[in-house]
């Protein structure tokens, strides 16, 4: 096996298999970074990261619960993020083996990664964000901000009852939109079988882990609500009051059209030790657009 190579492994977390891909270091104390993805992505998305990545770095990436190669859950309330925060503390506190680790989150890895380091600070060195909205400065934009609430229209497509069926019957073309449709383009040939994007087809027609992907945004603890909700409406939306003391880095593409930038805004009242880098051309996908950037951020961060 070549030095540095990217193998698979999967470990049993609470009773259900959590599948990851790991990049061991070259000695002993290499930085360890844990790096959680997003929707509707799975381990695979930070490859380009990986590769850029020094070296010298120890990496593991999982499949988040019921995605990709990871084991569904049992029940949708597994899906809740309390109980998402607890199984993925307890991966990290498995495949950690008692060093502490660098957490990396973006999207839904991020909604996830922010209350791990909240809750769970002694398993952790430093956190990295990318693109995922904090959910007190999330809540609060989506009380405060019609902008935010049109970009998070969405997620009702993604919970509503039919989004399974909506979304084979349309070959997902909801979700090749989100990514880019570049990606699924050249997917069903044959030399591209191991592509990223055939990767993502073979994973959302897998219906257990579709309605697994799914799951998350049925379990939010708040349903964003309309662009012109009524005053009385928005004042009924509970703001989570969640503070992180690790030192943390905010990396973020400005053309997000998940979130309005507007949600950093105030950041640093739950975040003390902060800091927040801008990437102007990137999207929401900064990880893979601008992964050498990236890399260069999070490695200025780390040491």
């Amino acid at each position: 096996m070549p030095l540095n190579a990217v193998t698979s492994h999967a470990v049993s977390i609470q009773h259900h298999s959590i599948h990851y891909l790991e990049r061991k270091g070259r000695t002993s104390d290499s930085p360890l970074l844990i790096l959680f993805h997003g929707f509707p992505e799975n381990a695979h998305a930070w490859e380009a990261l990986i590769n850029v990545l020094p070296s010298n770095y120890h990496i593991i990436a999982p499949d988040l619960p019921g995605y990709h190669q990871s084991e569904s859950l049992p029940d949708s309330s597994d899906y809740q993020v309390p109980s998402l925060v607890t199984r993925m503390g307890e991966f990290v506190r498995t495949v950690s083996q008692g060093r502490k680790a660098i957490l990396v989150g973006h999207d839904w890895g991020g909604a996830i990664a922010w209350p791990l380091a909240a809750f769970q600070p002694d398993l952790f060195l430093k956190l990295v964000i990318i693109n995922a909205a904090h959910p007190s400065t999330f809540t609060q934009a989506l009380k405060a901000s019609s902008a935010q609430r049109k970009k998070s229209e969405y997620i009702k497509a993604l919970a509503a009852e039919d989004a399974e069926i909506v979304l084979q019957q349309t070959d997902f073309a909801m979700l090749k939109d989100m990514l880019g449709t570049a990606m699924f383009e050249s997917s069903g040939h044959k030399a591209n079988e191991k592509s990223y994007g055939a990767r993502l087809l073979r994973s959302w027609r897998n219906n257990q882990t579709l309605t697994a992907m799914l799951n998350y945004y049925r379990e939010m603890p708040q349903m964003a609500p309309d662009e012109h909700a009524p005053d009385a409406e928005l004042s009924r939306i509970h703001v989570p009051l969640l503070r992180v003391s690790l030192p943390t880095l905010v990396l973020w593409g400005r053309l997000d059209d998940a979130f309005d930038e507007g949600i950093l805004n105030g950041l640093a009242t739950y975040v003390p030790d902060l800091r927040i880098v801008y990437h102007d051309t990137a999207t929401h996908w900064v990880h893979r657009e601008q992964a050498s950037w990236a890399a260069r951020e999070i490695t200025d961060f780390i040491t």
